[in-house]
């Protein structure tokens, strides 16, 4: 028998116990990336979340089905294209790829099917023929917009109020729209440069995009419907809508969304500029370490990042790294032991909305018991490994120290040496935000 899973479900605000639609078959879909730069830090704890939740779905018993899509068409990726003096597709494939390098550092498996907004026009444009078909878009020159007058439990997800919306709570774009919060289904374009529709040369809204790939991978109705918080509104709003006007049938049996990261206190995104980037993090922290302290919280728990603080979290992932187990092949599923009540708290931690910090309390708290059973070791290395991701591979006592952090340690020693201290100040605090702490000798 598959155990009893419970999830906090976005729509409805409340925690649910989760019913595939096809027990033990799970369907999921997660919004990808769109790759005009390289990843951040929210998208890494993003997709640890849900790699975490497709491990422990699949420990569980279940069959999961994983998709999570690349957004390889957008404004963001044709003006970076401009910049670098490349086609778009070069820059997508190159983001593409840093992006994957970065998922296989965190330790993050490979989703199921991975589609391209590029390989799915036709599939967009069937969908967007239907809704104008049955009245709920419009034709506006060479685009088309999706009429959310028609669908009347709009902002359902989000909390926004349909009548704001149309009553136009914010400047529109397009003052031709029919309501202001009417978004694009397809951007017409008068050159050949983009795909032909029965409304001229153009390229796809951002929102039907998702829409159309979970459709055509999953069906109407899929199981588990991801992302980061921040797509609630508009992106998770606009899907409901449009695909629920398109098939008739409910999006989504459950709606997860992970929280922010904040830096100093203020939400992370690359609108603000305080966005911070993989490779960057991975300078001075191990990926297995970044992994282990996202899942030291909630996923829903908003999250204060700060570089200091990684020496402690490091010296915790380090006791972890000392359980040794027997090579295994783990079996499918993880069930509760009996005789291991230890065992049988941590599932039912992660069974509980996925509670990672409470699974993880429970192993730091009988840490020496775990050491002292061969048995129980094995399970929970097992669980460290195969549900959590954790490698559980020893890392340096000592960070790695790299060319940029070399480089400004001698510029720290040599404003030393020069008595500019204000310089080395600024320095010392640079080098903290790396994670790295100075200790200073008399000169």
């Amino acid at each position: 028998m598959l155990p009893k899973l419970q999830f906090t479900d976005s729509l409805s605000k409340k925690k649910t116990t989760f019913t595939p639609e096809q027990i033990p078959q799970v369907n999921m879909y997660v919004c990808g990336i769109t790759p005009y730069d390289h990843a951040h830090l929210g998208h890494a704890r993003c997709y640890v979340a849900f790699d975490t939740l497709a491990r422990f779905l699949r420990l569980s018993g279940y069959s999961v089905t994983y998709v999570r899509n690349y957004t390889d068409i957008d404004d963001k990726i044709i003006n970076k294209a401009e910049q670098l003096n490349l086609s778009i597709e070069e820059v997508a494939n190159t983001f593409i790829k840093s992006y994957q390098e970065d998922m296989n550092l965190l330790n993050c498996l490979p989703p199921t099917i991975e589609p391209r907004v590029t390989t799915h026009i036709q599939e967009i444009i069937s969908l967007i023929e239907k809704l104008i078909t049955k009245g709920h878009a419009y034709v506006l020159d060479h685009d088309v917009y999706f009429d959310i007058t028609t669908y009347h439990s709009y902002g359902s997800l989000s909390g926004k109020k349909l009548d704001d919306l149309i009553a136009g709570s914010r400047v529109a774009v397009n003052t031709t729209k029919k309501n202001p919060g009417d978004f694009a289904l397809w951007k017409g374009n008068a050159t050949q440069e983009f795909w032909a529709s029965p409304w001229g040369y153009g390229r796809p809204g951002w929102h039907i995009e998702c829409s159309a790939m979970a459709y055509k991978h999953l069906g109407a109705t899929i199981d588990i419907h991801g992302g980061g918080m921040d797509l609630m509104f508009p992106h998770h709003e606009n899907e409901i809508a449009q695909s629920e006007c398109f098939t008739g049938q409910k999006l989504a049996n459950l709606w997860l969304h992970n929280a922010f990261i904040n830096i100093n206190k203020e939400k992370m995104s690359k609108s603000l500029g305080n966005a911070i980037n993989l490779k960057k993090v991975f300078e001075s922290i191990d990926p297995m370490v970044l992994r282990f302290y996202f899942l030291q919280h909630h996923y829903r728990t908003p999250l204060d990042f700060n570089f200091t603080e990684f020496e402690g979290i490091k010296t915790a992932y380090k006791k972890l790294c000392t359980l040794t187990a027997p090579s295994h092949t783990s079996s499918l599923p993880i069930n509760n032991h009996d005789e291991y009540p230890i065992i049988t708290m941590i599932l039912q931690a992660l069974r509980d909305d996925l509670n990672t910090s409470k699974a993880l309390g429970i192993i730091f708290e009988h840490l020496n018991v775990i050491k002292q059973d061969k048995t129980l070791c094995h399970q929970i290395v097992i669980i460290l490994q195969d549900v959590l991701g954790l490698t559980l591979t020893p890392i340096s006592e000592q960070c790695d120290i790299t060319p940029k952090i070399a480089l400004l340690l001698q510029e720290r020693e040599e404003a030393r040496k020069n008595k500019d201290w204000a310089k080395a100040d600024a320095l010392r605090s640079e080098l903290a935000q790396l994670g790295y702490a100075v200790q200073d000798k008399k000169i």
